[in-house]
């Protein structure tokens, strides 16, 4: 059997070499010089975290992700001649797509509930249900940490926020795992077809909000009803599609990341009983090194609408780039042997949550949760392992994560 070729030529974000495991591709692109272009999809692929950092940062709407954050093969493949399309504002698509002012109106509309002092106010429901879910899960002694402990928490804090009953935080999860589930050969999605799903059920949402006066109870989705930015009222459709990022993001995130920083805390068990010493205190810097260790996006998109000349690299207006999140974690320039889990890792910054315009103002959120799922996980746990014989990783050009951790509670 021949060698896989690991060198820049051979990487393919939908190549299936790739999805099965990008990180050796990670450290032959970043050890190229320049920036990598990739000429079947027109493409620049920037892999060094400060040159991802460069790229993000540069303002006037350089970069916009006008077409999709995740386009797939066949839209890359469909180049552009020098043009980079405006997106019309009546329908409004949702507000990752746009440019500034668009974007920040919108995202300011409904970020409140995400804000730090919002999200303390949830630290309570969130542990009063970690504690409720592990008492069930704990007599049975194995279950799905990924699914069963975290994904039900963070489902239910985003049921929580949309007003969504709570009886329906598997029925959430699920439907976002659905676009995890992705096809073996390519590792597209339909995201078409997803995102109608995610904005019939936040549709739902918005409506009983409109029906009810939306009068701030819920700023999550009244900010936007309310908003004037555009001169006229977004129909309920508008603003569903607002809130398709939260609803996704907010639910498939923070389950990963725990459980795969637990999963590191118990292959390393000196680290795991640094932590024990004094969870309270320890468990949010185990937090951040999780973070950058285990957040499973890998790349997002943006479609350049102005010629710009970055890390080196000359792109012109309509051209593609995306900005490899996955390989700048493991950049060397930036940590000390990246590859190596550490909890108390000094960490000066990360990408795992993006940087500027488009920063994740989940992370708050997320923060919040991962402390609390990992520490009442750890005071309630004592020895603990996995069956990684059961562990499923789909394969996806977007998320590598573990998608199920089994946990085996004992010895």
């Amino acid at each position: 059997m021949a060698a896989q070729d690991y060198s820049p030529a051979a990487y393919d974000p939908f190549s299936p070499a790739v999805m099965a495991n990008p990180v050796p591709f990670y450290e032959e692109l970043r050890a190229k010089p320049e920036v990598h272009f990739i000429a079947k999809y027109d493409t620049w692929a920037f892999s060094r975290f400060q040159d991802i950092v460069d790229v993000l940062t540069i303002g006037d709407n350089a970069f916009i992700a006008s077409e999709s954050t995740l386009p797939s093969e066949e839209m890359l493949l469909d180049r552009h001649t020098g043009t980079a399309q405006e997106l019309p504002l009546d329908p409004l698509p949702g507000f990752a797509l746009l440019g500034s002012p668009h974007y920040e109106a919108l995202r300011q509309a409904h970020i409140k509930p995400l804000q730090p002092k919002a999200v303390k106010s949830l630290a309570g429901f969130v542990e009063g249900l970690a504690n409720e879910l592990l008492d069930d899960l704990l007599p049975r002694k194995r279950f799905d940490l990924t699914q069963d402990y975290g994904g039900i928490i963070s489902a239910s804090v985003i049921c929580k926020l949309f007003g969504i009953e709570l009886t329906r935080a598997r029925e959430v999860l699920d439907m976002v795992n659905a676009m995890s589930r992705t096809d073996e050969a390519s590792g597209g999605i339909d995201v078409p077809m997803m995102m109608a799903r995610y904005a019939a059920i936040i549709g739902e949402c918005v409506t009983r909000r409109r029906a009810a006066g939306a009068d701030g109870d819920n700023m999550l989705i009244d900010g936007l009803i309310h908003l004037d930015h555009f001169s006229r009222a977004l129909s309920d459709e508008e603003v569903a599609a607002q809130l398709v990022c939260v609803f996704v993001g907010g639910t498939e995130t923070a389950p990963k990341i725990a459980a795969h920083g637990l999963m590191e805390l118990a292959n390393t068990p000196d680290q795991l009983a640094e932590v024990r010493a004094d969870l309270a205190k320890n468990v949010p810097r185990a937090v951040e090194e999780m973070i950058r260790f285990c957040a499973p996006a890998q790349w997002f998109s943006r479609t350049a609408h102005r010629d710009v000349e970055v890390a080196g690299a000359r792109i012109r207006k309509g051209q593609r780039i995306i900005v490899l999140f996955g390989s700048a974690k493991w950049d060397e320039a930036e940590f000390d042997a990246p590859r190596e889990f550490r909890w108390n890792r000094p960490i000066r910054r990360v990408l795992s949550f993006g940087t500027g315009q488009h920063y994740c103002f989940g992370i708050h959120l997320a923060r919040l949760e991962l402390k609390i799922i990992v520490e009442t996980f750890l005071r309630r746990v004592g020895s603990y392992s996995f069956d990684m014989g059961s562990a499923i990783r789909y394969p996806s050009s977007f998320q590598w994560g573990w998608n199920s951790l089994p946990v085996v509670i004992g010895d």
